[in-house]
Formats: structure tokens, sequence, C-alpha cells
């Protein structure tokens, strides 16, 4: 290779060099201003509204809708400096592409998340990153996760309330007592299904049911779904 056939794979190689370090500084601004964003973040604790005109109905709740479903779920809706949870780089994306698709930074971050994702504080675990509009309206940013389930909704149903509570343990201690025998409930033979004995272990198991479920709530747990959804507290 002669002298001139030298040079020119030298610039190029130095080219291909420089373009190289040029995308490692992008690379290295975007991971900058993704901590920064992710600091704004985890560091949102009041509430701030944010005017972002033409934004997609369907990604608009309000705050009734956001509450029904909390306590369908179990969930608790709160500032999002109160999360825990790791914030991934989808969601840090999509609130880029909604700051740049309305031109403004958004600030008073709220996730909607299981309660054991959030530090509470003692009064005595799909996250959803919203941003408030005004007028009790919110933004759906990102959603990340697999929290709203039909399971969930189902082991959130006692809970939601204490009528629903007292109808589970009423549901339980009727299916429990007509799940016994005849046989275990009069010495008779035969037995009829229904008697005043079922009846009695029906009451009996209504009582007792009742009672450790309100120990074992005001014990470990004291707040149903409907005062639970917003509360930054365990208890």
């Amino acid at each position: 290779m002669d002298q001139t056939g030298e040079d020119e794979l030298i610039r190029l190689l130095r080219g291909q060099d420089a373009l190289v370090q040029e995308v490692y500084s992008i690379l290295e601004e975007e991971e900058k201003k993704d901590t920064v964003l992710r600091a704004v973040i985890r560091s949102s604790f009041s509430p701030s509204v944010n005017q972002l005109y033409g934004a997609a109905p369907e990604r608009v709740f309000t705050l009734g809708a956001i509450r029904n479903v909390c306590i369908k779920y179990r969930l608790r809706f709160l500032p999002s400096g109160r999360f825990k949870g790791p914030v991934p780089a989808e969601a840090l994306y999509a609130v880029k592409r909604v700051e740049a698709k309305h031109g403004a930074p958004l600030a008073g971050f709220m996730i909607l998340a299981p309660s054991s994702q959030f530090r509470l504080c003692d009064c005595n675990a799909d996250p959803m990153l919203f941003v408030p509009m005004g007028g009790d309206r919110y933004y759906l940013v990102h959603r990340w996760g697999h929290d709203m389930h039909a399971l969930r909704a189902v082991m959130g149903w006692p809970v939601r309330g204490i009528v629903h509570m007292a109808a589970t343990v009423l549901l339980l201690a009727a299916t429990m007592a007509a799940i016994v025998p005849s046989a275990w409930l009069s010495p008779e033979l035969p037995a009829e299904w229904w008697s005043i004995n079922r009846l009695a272990l029906f009451t009996c198991l209504s009582l007792f049911l009742g009672a450790a479920a309100s120990f074992g709530w005001l014990a470990f747990f004291g707040q149903f779904s409907k005062e639970a959804w917003n509360s930054s507290t365990f208890n």
C-alpha cells in the first residue's frame, strides 16, 4: 500500500473513532438525563397541575375512577416520592415523550401500586405513573407490572369495606356448615340434611369466624380499601 493509501485509511479510521466517541457522548448525556428524571420522580411529594392540551382521552382518568380501581384491586395512589420500587427505562422514555409532545416538563408525579411498593409511615408490592391535570383529572404516563389481574380483585373483595368482610364471613360459615355430613350433627339415622343442629353450627361458625376476622384485621391491617387507597400510613 502506497503512502497515499495509508493516509486515507488513517483518516478513515480516525473519522470512525470520532463517530464512536460522539455516540458514546450522546449515550452518556441521555444517561445523565435519565438519572435526573428518575430523581425528579422519586422526589415528587406535592401535587402540581400539568397543562396537557390535546392529551389522549383514553389516558385521562378522574380521581373517582382511580379510587374505584384502588378499592377493587387493593392498591394505593400516592406521590411517586413514596414509591420504593424500580422506575424502568420505559417509564422514563414515556415521560420524555410526553414532555416533548407538550413542550414542558412534567411535575407532581403520582403512582398507583400495591402498598408493599411504597415507603409508608407507621401511624402509631402494577405500578402506574400519573401526573395531575387539574380538576381531579390525572394523565396516565406509563404502566408497568401486572398488579391488576382477576385473582387480585377476588382476593381484595373481602377487605373493600366492613360490609364486604361481613358477607365473606357469613358465606364462609354457610359453606362450612353445608358441607359437614349430617351424621356428624345428629345421632339419628338416617339423618336429614336440614336440621336445627346445622343452623346452630352455622351460628357458631359465624361468631367464631367473625371474632377471628375482627381480631386479625384490627391487629395486623386495620384499614379497609375504601380508607387505605390514598393513605400514606400502614394502619
